[in-house]
């Protein structure tokens, strides 16, 4: 290259330099908050991990929901009401049902908690149903 074209370059980029460092910046605060929902996913599910603690078997929906917040989905299996809380968190961008602990209501009643008590009480519930 040329000596006049290297400074040709070189005031094309002192001109725009500014606005290069702007998206820059940009690009890294968005990076940063991008990163941050996964921690945030990861606190949420040390929290509840440890508010699982305090549930006992015959609270109402109502006194779970004030003690763990709003469960991350739910599903109904027949007179069952399963609730699902994170509480295992994997960087992969995906929340699978091995990240998360059911807890099993029926008739707004805590019936227990944990896929083992999920499966069991699933299974009954499906074999008296056929």
């Amino acid at each position: 290259m040329e000596r006049e074209e290297i400074k040709r370059i070189a005031e094309f980029f002192k001109k725009r330099r500014g606005k290069v460092m702007k998206k820059v910046i940009i690009v890294l605060l968005l990076s940063g908050l991008l990163g941050g929902c996964g921690a945030m996913k990861g606190i949420e599910a040390s929290v509840n991990r440890n508010q699982l603690d305090n549930l006992k078997v015959g609270m109402t929906t109502n006194q779970v929901r004030k003690a763990m917040g709003r469960p991350y989905k739910s599903e109904f299996y027949g007179t069952k009401q399963i609730w699902f809380y994170i509480t295992e968190w994997q960087s992969d961008g995906y929340t699978t049902l091995d990240e998360m602990t059911p807890l099993v209501f029926e008739n707004d009643i805590l019936l227990g908690w944990g896929s083992k008590f999920l499966d069991g009480n699933i299974r009954r519930y499906r074999s008296r149903t056929r």
